[in-house]
């Protein structure tokens, strides 16, 4: 099953693309991110929502895990992170899963297999593998 875990993180969606192999092993096959650079243009919208959908036909993923973000609050989510969230949702190709923070930190994450900023969404890809 690919999976594609994704955390907004500022104007930039952080994502990695992992697989469960037979041994059940969790494989990750490409990570990188892709950035918004202006909320308020709808040019710089549209470009970002066309990557997105370059992205999703592209790896053609089973499911998307999102790591979740409250909508209000402390630790509410930003501007960028909402309207890249929406847009994320508005093409997705397949099904979604929302995997909450404390379930994000208490998933291990094997050393070197990603960069510090790609783990909250390794994490988010390796829940949602587990979650067959």
């Amino acid at each position: 099953m690919k999976v594609i875990g994704i955390e907004f993180a500022a104007s930039d969606m952080n994502y990695v693309v992992a697989d469960r192999n037979t041994d059940g092993t969790i494989v990750v096959t490409a990570a990188n991110r892709l950035s918004l650079a202006d909320t308020r243009s709808p040019d710089d919208l549209r470009v970002f929502q066309q990557a997105v959908k370059t992205l999703m036909s592209d790896l053609t993923p089973d499911r998307v895990a999102i790591k979740a973000k409250p909508e209000k609050g402390a630790m509410a989510a930003g501007a960028a992170a909402l309207k890249m969230e929406a847009l994320v949702l508005a093409t997705l190709p397949c099904g979604v899963r929302f995997i909450s923070g404390a379930r994000i930190n208490k998933c291990d994450a094997p050393t070197g297999a990603v960069k510090a900023y790609h783990l909250p969404a390794y994490k988010a890809a390796a829940c949602a593998c587990s979650d067959d």
